[in-house]
């Protein structure tokens, strides 16, 4: 439909798949308290700056009429939580999502997106429509 779908699972796998990045993302976290600058680092560019392709096809998308988007920085942050975060959140214990898991936590994640940022389908807090 939007491309999401297509694109969700190579996002996925560009997490969770690569060693380097989740070592390298472990020691950062770890380090923070001893780098204090580093934490400002990702406060002075915000997702939008840090993910300028996720940001410039979710911004094409609500341009182009495709979805409605208010804000954003929140949509990045709560596209990355769908995909990306529980990813992160195993691999910091050591841990990893199974194949059959990611794909799950994929599919229905975009899903999600989808269904609360399509044009006049958005749900309200307490799950009133917009």
């Amino acid at each position: 439909m939007h491309g999401l779908p297509r694109h969700g699972p190579r996002l996925g796998v560009a997490v969770r798949g690569n060693a380097d990045v989740i070592a390298l993302r472990n020691l950062v976290a770890a380090e923070l308290h001893r780098f204090p600058e580093l934490a400002g680092a990702w406060r002075h560019h915000g997702p939008a700056g840090h993910h300028p392709a996720v940001a410039d096809a979710l911004r094409s998308l609500a341009e182009r009429g495709r979805l409605d988007i208010p804000d954003l920085e929140t949509a990045i942050i709560q596209l990355y939580a769908l995909l990306v975060f529980p990813h992160m959140v195993f691999s910091s214990y050591g841990t990893a999502l199974d194949d059959a898991t990611t794909d799950r936590l994929i599919t229905s994640g975009v899903d999600m997106f989808l269904g609360h940022y399509a044009l006049g389908g958005r749900r309200l807090a307490g799950g009133d429509l917009r």
